[in-house]
């Protein structure tokens, strides 16, 4: 899996999973720092992933926008770090990011959500 897949699965643990899941959270944690340390590698010398702002660097922004919330600093990607704060100062990517602002939670789901969320099959959803 890519960045965006192992980021999605730590933020199910981080965000959404109720109880304890230490091997879970380490496993994908884990795996999101391996995937971060690879696109350092890629950006150096480079300030975008492809050389040229691109598709690529607007799909992988939005998974490295929540490290902190992942528990990881850039402070050991120093390329990374640099193109994260270089594109979080385009003024189209401040406005994306503020997109939607209203809407987002500040706790965590309700019971309620949590069915609408994670309790659906194809079974349960047909009408």
């Amino acid at each position: 899996g890519g960045l965006g897949p192992m980021a999605g699965q730590l933020s199910h643990f981080v965000n959404y999973a109720e109880g304890d899941h230490p091997y879970s959270q380490t496993r994908y944690a884990n795996e999101y720092n391996r995937l971060l340390g690879v696109l350092d590698r890629r950006l150096a010398g480079r300030d975008f992933i492809t050389g040229q702002y691109s598709i690529a660097d607007m799909a992988s922004f939005p998974w490295v926008l929540p490290h902190t919330r992942f528990g990881q600093t850039l402070e050991e990607f120093p390329n990374l770090n640099r193109w994260y704060e270089s594109l979080k100062a385009r003024p189209k990517t401040s406005a994306g990011v503020a997109v939607g602002e209203e809407y987002r939670r500040s706790s965590p789901p309700t019971e309620e959500a949590r069915k609408i969320l994670f309790g659906q099959t194809a079974r349960s959803t047909r009408i």
